[in-house]
């Protein structure tokens, strides 16, 4: 009250600004304070997620070692289960030099893989790996590989089938369930005897074929001829007799079928390079390939994927023109599947144009080039075993001499084919050595049990189920000591007249184990 009128104005504003400099500073503290604290969280949060992806696989394996402990069988533990991924690392680290047979590496990545008996040599004919990522049986006994494949509800195919072949569609090996079942039952009426006897007819005439092309490039020689090209004749003879046989559009030697589209390649070349660029075919996104140099890896994988599309595409033009001219009477692949996709919109399945297309491709593909190494293999094994071949040129030679007696100078599918008892040892010999399907993948779609040496074992759900058809085929237990061996005679019983038959149950065992 003794503040003169004049100082009271003073007072008030130095009072404020103590007051503003006051609450500036109580402000300062809590936003430091702040600051320390989310950058103290995001430092928390960063560590648990370090923390959980480091600890999730452990926690992972250990679930998955005790459900392995459960069933019963030996274990093994991987890092990574045999599969897609195994199956890609091992063809890039293998295709850049990266992996050396031996190593643990190697090892790992092999698991489950075609590679014979050896495996099992330590483990036995069923065990289990682990794995973070799950578990998988690996089997080599034919008794549990047939049970297996023969249920196909309780063993469907994995769920990541369809990603690793459907290159140009949906085909009867990437599919199951009911849609496995329309290709099964559509693509099924094309093998018939009918097929058998085209088959039979196509090969004379594109082995007539080869046999001149053999001719004509070497100097003519009474006493031996000269082939410097088997692998690429034997894929060239498979390709032409299934594309005339199956697909109804027989060729000459070195004619080309229809194409819908220019291409620079032939349909061997084609056929040749799709086959050398698969991996990049399999790995990269089309619109990828699309744009790569042409001169480059990635654009002669594309060069070969729309060459040999537009082949398949110019084939099945060809066949639909013939069945709308009713020109076609005979019927093959391609009609059961052009008839499968055009079928009355009443119908409650038909084929689509792409399913059409993808089974064009997997048999046409997987068909020529596995009948091809059969072929070439059979070839080279055969100029080893020389009382073999023998064997073989005398059986062709009693054939040859009891058409002769019958009045006929050409052989017959029906009166000769069954005839050739030490062709068959040879081809079944082979495909038991160097079989076309390595591998069957399966996966368990509930708990299911499988009976092994006696003992029932409960395999947990999801487990996925490798069956390793070199396993099997290299088994001593079904095949005797010789396994390893390239020995047709296992397959022949011999008759006391000196003549031959088939056995279809060889070493004595079950049919089952002859897998």
């Amino acid at each position: 009250t003794n503040l003169g009128a004049a100082e009271l104005p003073l007072m008030l504003c130095s009072a404020s600004n103590i007051s503003a400099a006051r609450m500036q500073l109580c402000s300062d503290i809590p936003m430091q304070s702040r600051t320390v604290s989310v950058v103290g969280a995001g430092l928390a949060a960063l560590f648990l997620y370090f923390a959980m992806t480091f600890l999730r696989p452990l926690v992972s394996l250990y679930g998955n070692l005790r459900r392995a402990r459960a069933i019963g069988l030996p274990m093994k533990v991987v890092p990574f289960p045999p599969g897609p991924f195994s199956f890609f690392t091992f063809q890039i680290l293998r295709r850049f030099s990266l992996l050396k047979p031996g190593t643990m590496l190697h090892q790992s990545l092999n698991m489950g893989r075609p590679d014979g008996y050896g495996h099992h040599k330590e483990m036995g004919d069923a065990f289990v790996t682990v794995s973070p990522a799950g578990l998988t049986l690996i089997v080599a006994n034919p008794k549990v590989a047939t049970h297996v494949n023969s249920k196909r509800a309780e063993f469907p195919k994995p769920p990541n089938t369809v990603v690793l072949i459907n290159i140009y569609g949906r085909n009867v090996i990437n599919t199951d369930g009911d849609t496995w079942r329309l290709h099964r039952r559509v693509t099924g009426q094309a093998f018939s005897e009918r097929l058998h006897r085209a088959m039979w007819q196509e090969g004379v005439n594109q082995a007539r074929f080869m046999m001149e092309s053999w001719l004509t490039s070497n100097e003519r020689n009474p006493d031996r001829l000269r082939v410097s090209e088997l692998e690429r004749d034997a894929l060239h003879l498979a390709l032409n007799v299934i594309t005339g046989a199956a697909y109804g559009y027989p060729l000459r030697w070195n004619e080309d079928p229809q194409c819908a589209s220019p291409t620079g390649l032939s349909y061997r070349a084609a056929v040749v390079q799709f086959t050398a660029h698969l991996m990049p075919i399999f790995l990269t996104p089309r619109w990828l390939l699309r744009l790569a140099r042409k001169d480059s890896t990635r654009g002669r994988a594309w060069e070969a994927y729309t060459a040999f599309e537009s082949y398949m595409r110019g084939m099945l033009d060809r066949q639909r023109a013939r069945l709308g001219a009713a020109q076609c009477t005979d019927e093959n692949l391609l009609t059961v599947l052009i008839r499968s996709e055009d079928q009355d919109e009443k119908a409650s399945k038909k084929m689509t144009a792409k399913e059409v297309m993808g089974n064009t491709f997997i048999f046409l593909f997987a068909g020529h080039e596995t009948t091809a190494n059969t072929l070439h293999y059979s070839l080279l094994l055969l100029a080893q075993r020389q009382d073999v071949q023998q064997r073989f040129l005398n059986e062709v030679d009693d054939i040859v001499e009891k058409a002769a007696q019958e009045g006929r100078c050409e052989l017959d599918y029906d009166l000769d084919f069954n005839r050739a008892r030490w062709a068959l040892a040879i081809m079944s010999e082979t495909l038991r050595m160097f079989t076309p399907t390595g591998i069957t993948n399966k996966w368990t779609a509930t708990d299911q049990p499988i009976t092994f040496d006696g003992c029932t074992y409960m395999i947990p759900q999801g487990t996925r189920i490798s069956i390793s058809g070199m396993a099997v085929h290299y088994n001593p237990k079904v095949w005797g000591g010789n396994a390893a061996e390239w020995e047709p005679s296992r397959w022949i019983i011999q008759e006391g007249g000196g003549g031959a038959l088939m056995r279809s149950r060889p070493n004595g065992k079950s049919e089952n184990d002859a897998y």
